[in-house]
Parts: structure tokens; C-alpha cells; sequence
């Protein structure tokens, strides 16, 4: 395993590189001119190349050297924002992140991830309002939330920032005993008169699945609106429709056989969590933080 490179070798790198000597690097860094010596010769070492040529008087930058030159004042310049950011959240007091995103997401992924958030920032507080991604979109775009976790929508939106942070694949649940699993094949009768449990209409998992089963000419009428996804999983259990679920919510009915899924169109209907914030907008180290802790929850989904 390699390890990290210290910013102090970084530093003293910079400093020989800028000065061309390392008798000056060493007495504007109060050091010796052996330790700077060392410490270069160390560096070279462990990056396995030379960044110096020796010859002559001064020392100067080898080809590799000044392209790490570049890296090092980088990664140089990264580490001190980090350390005023930090001086300043201090300073600052305590601090409030106000985002919106949906009640599935408030149930599922979020105490995760503010349970590791807390760790970092123990002073910062959360304030959600819980809404659909169509909404919680428009929440972003009037400036009444800092960002949003939605779904990504079927038509682009201007001015907003999407990052994609992943995917997930909805799936059309039912009970074991549901009369379409004894089907071979589904009709497009069937497919259209059958009962479908779903959130809500006005949401943008509706206009997917709508959208995939309109590309195969199939209409579906009958929907069923219910406000909790526990309540959907329950009706589908006893028979009572098709639910349209993404399939980590049924993950463990799925495995023991509580739940199937229906194969009712061709492709998969995949969907996009993305995280929203306005165009031109700088994120803050919290947003920045709690941004990087979705991609690395999201990740292990």
C-alpha cells in the first residue's frame, strides 16, 4: 500500500524548486541544507524518479520534476482552503443545511448519512423539507433550499447542476400467488386493465415508468395512489395490484419469494438520483462534506 505523500517533503519541494537552491530553501525554511537535501532525496525515492538535475551550481527542475511542480503547488494550495475553511467554521459558530428531498430518502438513506456527518460536524444542523423531486426541484431553483436529492427528471432543467450520485432499476412487484406469475406470456390487455400501486402521479418515477411503457404502445389506466411505500409492499403481498417499486426497497421479499417481479416490458426502467444545486453557486465545505458522504452511501447500495 502507498502511502500519502507528507506535505511538509511537498513544501520543501516547493520551496527548492522556486529558489533553485538548496542552501536558500534551507535558510528561508530554517532548516539545514543536509535536512532539505534528505528530504528531496527521500521524496525521489519514493516516487521513483529524479525531480532534480544536480549538475552544475544550482539545481534545476528535470522534466518530471516541473510537472509535479504543478501538482505539488496544487495539492499545497487544497490543504491550506482546507485548513481557513475549517478556521472559519470555527470561528463562525454553529451552522444549518437546509435541502429537500423526498420522504423515501428521508427514511432510507438519510440518517446514514447524517449519523456520519455528525461526526465531522457535530455543530451543523439539518433542516429538511421532505417533497417529491418535482418539487423539490422547484425548492432549488427558488432559492429556498440550498440543494436537493431527487430524481432526475425526464426534461433538462436550466440553470440547475445535477450530479449524478447513482442508479436504480424499478421493478413491477407481486405476490407469489398473483395471477399474471402463472403466465407465460402477458397480454397487452392484461399489461393494460391490471391494478398498479404507486406513490404518487405527480412524481417523476411515475413519468419514467409512464414514458417506458408508452415507447412499447402499452396504456396503462388503473393506478392507485398511496402516501407510504410500506403500504404499497403490504397490498402487493395480498394480491391487491401490481406495485411499482425500486427493487432495493423489496431487497430481503425478493429473496425469500414473499415478492416476484414481472417482466412487463422489454427494458429495464432505470432511474437517476442526482443532487441539485443552482448554476454559479459555490458549495460550502458542509454541502461539499455531505455531498462526498452521499457518493461514498450510495456506493455501497
Amino acid at each position: 500500500m502507498a502511502y500519502p505523500i507528507d506535505s511538509r517533503a511537498l513544501y520543501i519541494f516547493v520551496n527548492t524548486a522556486e529558489s533553485e537552491s538548496f542552501s536558500q530553501a534551507a535558510k528561508s525554511l530554517h532548516l539545514s541544507q543536509p535536512a532539505v537535501s534528505r528530504t528531496i532525496q527521500s521524496l525521489e525515492e519514493e516516487l521513483g524518479c529524479r525531480l532534480f538535475d544536480r549538475e552544475g551550481k544550482n539545481p534545476s527542475l528535470t522534466a518530471i520534476g516541473r510537472e509535479f511542480l504543478v501538482l505539488a503547488k496544487e495539492i499545497l494550495a487544497g490543504m491550506e482552503k482546507a485548513r481557513i475553511d475549517i478556521e472559519n467554521l470555527k470561528r463562525e459558530g454553529p451552522k444549518k443545511i437546509v435541502f429537500s428531498t423526498s420522504s423515501l430518502s428521508c427514511q432510507y438513506f438519510i440518517p446514514q448519512i447524517y449519523r456520519e456527518f455528525q461526526e465531522s460536524f457535530p455543530d451543523c444542523l439539518f433542516s429538511i423539507i421532505p417533497a417529491n423531486s418535482p418539487l423539490a426541484i422547484e425548492l432549488v431553483e427558488q432559492k429556498k433550499v440550498d440543494f436537493a436529492l431527487s430524481i432526475k427528471p425526464i426534461v433538462p432543467f436550466e440553470g440547475l447542476v445535477m450530479l449524478e450520485l447513482f442508479q436504480d432499476e424499478i421493478l413491477f412487484l407481486v405476490s407469489s400467488f398473483h395471477p399474471l406469475t402463472r403466465k407465460k406470456d402477458i397480454s397487452k390487455k392484461e399489461i393494460e386493465t391490471a391494478h398498479y400501486l404507486i406513490k404518487n402521479k405527480n412524481d417523476t418515477t411515475f413519468h419514467i415508468v409512464e414514458r417506458a411503457f408508452a415507447e412499447q404502445s402499452l396504456y396503462p389506466k388503473n393506478f392507485i395512489e398511496l402516501a407510504e411505500t410500506g403500504s404499497i409492499k403490504e397490498m402487493v403481498k395480498m394480491g391487491l395490484g401490481i406495485g411499482i417499486l425500486p427493487g432495493w426497497i423489496a431487497k430481503e421479499e425478493l429473496k425469500k419469494g414473499k415478492l416476484l417481479s414481472l417482466s412487463l416490458i422489454a427494458r429495464p426502467i432505470i432511474r437517476k438520483w442526482v443532487f441539485v444545486y443552482r448554476m454559479g453557486r459555490k458549495l460550502s465545505l458542509l454541502e461539499t462534506t455531505f455531498l462526498e458522504l452521499c457518493k461514498q452511501f450510495f456506493l455501497k447500495k
